[in-house]
Protein backbone atom coordinates (compact mmCIF):
# COMPACT_ATOMS: atom_id res chain seq x y z
CA UNK A 1 0.00 0.00 0.00
CA UNK A 2 2.77 2.83 0.80
CA UNK A 3 4.32 2.24 -3.18
CA UNK A 4 0.57 3.00 -3.88
CA UNK A 5 0.66 6.47 -1.69
CA UNK A 6 3.91 7.41 -2.78
CA UNK A 7 2.90 7.06 -6.71
CA UNK A 8 -0.04 8.83 -6.03
CA UNK A 9 1.53 11.47 -4.06
CA UNK A 10 4.29 12.17 -6.76
CA UNK A 11 1.09 12.71 -9.43
CA UNK A 12 -0.16 14.73 -6.80
CA UNK A 13 2.85 17.13 -6.93
CA UNK A 14 3.45 17.09 -10.62
CA UNK A 15 0.00 18.10 -11.08
CA UNK A 16 0.31 20.81 -8.15
CA UNK A 17 3.68 22.35 -9.93
CA UNK A 18 1.58 22.65 -13.30
CA UNK A 19 2.91 19.72 -15.24
CA UNK A 20 2.02 20.76 -18.63
CA UNK A 21 4.01 24.24 -18.17
CA UNK A 22 5.28 24.04 -21.49
CA UNK A 23 4.42 23.36 -25.09
CA UNK A 24 6.66 19.80 -25.32
CA UNK A 25 6.36 18.71 -21.81
CA UNK A 26 3.82 16.24 -22.67
CA UNK A 27 6.07 15.36 -25.59
CA UNK A 28 8.86 14.96 -22.96
CA UNK A 29 6.22 12.37 -20.70
CA UNK A 30 5.76 10.54 -23.89
CA UNK A 31 9.06 10.41 -24.87
CA UNK A 32 10.08 9.16 -21.37
CA UNK A 33 7.56 6.53 -21.13
CA UNK A 34 8.53 4.71 -24.85
CA UNK A 35 11.91 5.02 -24.25
CA UNK A 36 11.72 2.86 -21.02
CA UNK A 37 9.12 0.65 -22.25
CA UNK A 38 11.60 -0.03 -24.83
CA UNK A 39 14.75 -0.31 -22.48
CA UNK A 40 12.50 -2.28 -20.01
CA UNK A 41 10.98 -4.73 -22.89
CA UNK A 42 14.84 -5.34 -23.97
CA UNK A 43 15.95 -6.07 -20.60
CA UNK A 44 13.39 -8.61 -20.12
CA UNK A 45 13.72 -10.27 -23.43
CA UNK A 46 10.17 -9.98 -24.84
CA UNK A 47 9.60 -11.21 -28.50
CA UNK A 48 11.84 -8.98 -30.44
CA UNK A 49 8.53 -7.41 -32.70
CA UNK A 50 7.83 -5.78 -29.20
CA UNK A 51 11.21 -4.20 -28.76
CA UNK A 52 11.19 -2.96 -32.20
CA UNK A 53 7.76 -1.81 -32.05
CA UNK A 54 8.62 0.51 -29.08
CA UNK A 55 12.01 1.50 -30.41
CA UNK A 56 9.50 3.04 -33.68
CA UNK A 57 7.29 4.80 -31.10
CA UNK A 58 10.65 6.19 -29.27
CA UNK A 59 11.98 7.02 -32.81
CA UNK A 60 8.73 8.93 -33.93
CA UNK A 61 8.18 11.17 -30.56
CA UNK A 62 11.66 11.98 -30.74
CA UNK A 63 11.09 13.42 -34.38
CA UNK A 64 8.01 14.85 -33.28
CA UNK A 65 9.56 16.79 -30.42
CA UNK A 66 12.23 17.85 -32.83
CA UNK A 67 9.96 19.26 -35.04
CA UNK A 68 7.57 20.94 -32.72
CA UNK A 69 10.39 22.47 -31.25
CA UNK A 70 11.76 23.56 -34.56
CA UNK A 71 8.62 24.76 -35.52
CA UNK A 72 7.90 26.52 -31.75
CA UNK A 73 11.42 28.77 -32.22
CA UNK A 74 10.18 29.41 -35.38
CA UNK A 75 7.29 30.90 -35.43
CA UNK A 76 6.30 31.19 -31.22
CA UNK A 77 8.94 31.50 -28.97
CA UNK A 78 6.52 32.32 -26.09
CA UNK A 79 4.64 29.12 -26.63
CA UNK A 80 8.26 27.27 -25.56
CA UNK A 81 8.09 29.16 -21.75
CA UNK A 82 6.50 28.34 -18.97
CA UNK A 83 3.04 29.55 -18.52
CA UNK A 84 4.32 31.54 -14.77
CA UNK A 85 6.78 32.68 -16.90
CA UNK A 86 3.56 33.98 -19.73
CA UNK A 87 1.18 35.49 -17.14
CA UNK A 88 3.82 37.42 -15.27
CA UNK A 89 4.73 38.84 -18.87
CA UNK A 90 1.84 39.67 -19.66
CA UNK A 91 1.09 40.86 -15.68
CA UNK A 92 4.13 43.20 -16.03
CA UNK A 93 3.51 44.16 -19.64
CA UNK A 94 -0.79 45.12 -18.65
CA UNK A 95 0.99 47.16 -15.02
CA UNK A 96 0.07 44.67 -12.65
CA UNK A 97 1.99 44.30 -9.76
CA UNK A 98 1.63 41.56 -6.27
CA UNK A 99 2.68 38.67 -4.84
CA UNK A 100 1.33 35.33 -3.67
CA UNK A 101 0.30 36.83 -0.64
CA UNK A 102 -1.41 39.64 -1.31
CA UNK A 103 -2.50 38.82 -5.33
CA UNK A 104 -2.46 41.32 -7.92
CA UNK A 105 -2.66 44.87 -7.69
CA UNK A 106 -3.13 47.63 -10.22
CA UNK A 107 -0.30 49.98 -10.40
CA UNK A 108 -1.59 53.49 -10.33
CA UNK A 109 0.62 55.36 -13.33
CA UNK A 110 1.78 59.01 -11.81
CA UNK A 111 2.92 61.33 -15.00
CA UNK A 112 5.73 64.00 -14.16
CA UNK A 113 5.37 65.76 -17.01
CA UNK A 114 6.98 66.35 -20.01
CA UNK A 115 10.87 65.25 -20.34
CA UNK A 116 13.55 67.95 -20.40
CA UNK A 117 15.06 68.36 -23.51
CA UNK A 118 18.80 68.26 -23.35
CA UNK A 119 21.06 71.29 -24.46
CA UNK A 120 24.62 70.30 -23.05
CA UNK A 121 27.54 71.48 -25.41
CA UNK A 122 28.14 68.38 -26.09
CA UNK A 123 25.11 67.94 -28.13
CA UNK A 124 25.27 71.77 -29.86
CA UNK A 125 28.90 70.69 -30.98
CA UNK A 126 28.08 67.26 -32.91
CA UNK A 127 24.95 69.34 -34.42
CA UNK A 128 27.37 71.50 -36.03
Amino acid sequence: MSKYNLIRAFFEQALAKGSKSTILKPLGWMMAICISATLTSAHFSLSEWIVYLFAGFSCVTMVLYLIAYVFCLAKDRDALRSETYSIQKMAIEKGFVGDDISGVLPVQRVHTGKLIESTSSMDTEVDK
